[in-house]
């Protein structure tokens, strides 16, 4: 019996990275999952390798989580749902004097906007018991040169989770988010030259107390719990390697 069995798990960012681990661990947990994401052949990819993990079909859809008409269209063909995780979304770091007005809007309309439109639009089709995980990142408490539209959207994103919880309480709904610190992930390896990405894991490997990078397993490990405990909203759990214990 898995503590998943009978649930239906929604994966926005279901590809790859954290949120293929999310999917994946899901099915191990019994669950039925259905996955989104931007680029149609790696969702495609993703998607049958779930079927032959779960022995079961995995509906998926290609979308951009910024686009509110696709997520919506993807949230109710799945009603109803259980569980709706949302990773993927990143933001590129660009120095504040650098900052243009396009970018920021962008930078939001990705991380913060999406992941909020799609919290507010799944409620309808959600059954009580159910929860939204989402993900933010370190950045909100330990801000970097050249990251300040990160630390913006991350600390917006914490905000929002407290107080969704208190919203989403009637409707029998939870809300917690997960906050990564350096976790490997295709995408953070695509938007670093290979020399950057290895000085980064050294870096990481020498100050971090856990002597290591994460794992997108670990993130997902996390999403299980809380999808599974029914006592946990409004919570925002730091996973990085004891980052924030260094300084």
């Amino acid at each position: 019996m898995g503590r998943l069995d009978d649930r239906r798990v929604l994966v926005i960012g279901g590809s790859a990275g954290m949120g293929y681990a999310i999917a994946e661990a899901a099915i191990d947990e019994g669950a039925e999952v259905a996955i989104a994401a931007r680029g149609r052949q790696r969702l495609e990819e993703a998607a049958l390798r779930l079927e032959e993990r779960g022995g079961r079909s995995v509906r998926r859809q290609p979308l951009r989580v910024e686009d509110r008409d696709d997520v919506r269209r993807f949230l109710e063909e799945s009603d109803p749902f259980d569980h709706l995780a949302l990773p993927g979304s990143t933001v590129q770091p660009v120095g504040y004097t650098d900052l243009d007005e396009g970018t920021a809007r962008a930078s939001f309309d990705s991380k913060f906007w999406g992941p909020f439109w799609a919290a507010f639009d799944a409620r309808p089709h959600m059954r009580p018991g159910g929860s939204i995980v989402l993900f933010s990142g370190v950045s909100a408490r330990r801000p970097v040169p050249g990251y300040v539209m990160g630390a913006c959207i991350n600390g917006a994103l914490e905000a929002a989770t407290r107080s969704l919880a208190l919203e989403l309480g009637d409707a029998g709904l939870r809300i917690n988010t997960i906050s990564p610190g350096f976790i490997m992930t295709p995408l953070f390896a695509a938007l670093h030259d290979p020399e950057d990405v290895a000085e980064r894991v050294a870096d990481a490997e020498r100050r971090l107390p856990v002597g290591r990078v994460g794992t997108p397993e670990e993130a997902a490990s996390v999403a299980m719990m809380f999808m599974t405990n029914g006592f946990v909203t409004g919570q925002v759990l730091v996973l990085d390697g004891g980052l924030l214990a260094t300084y």
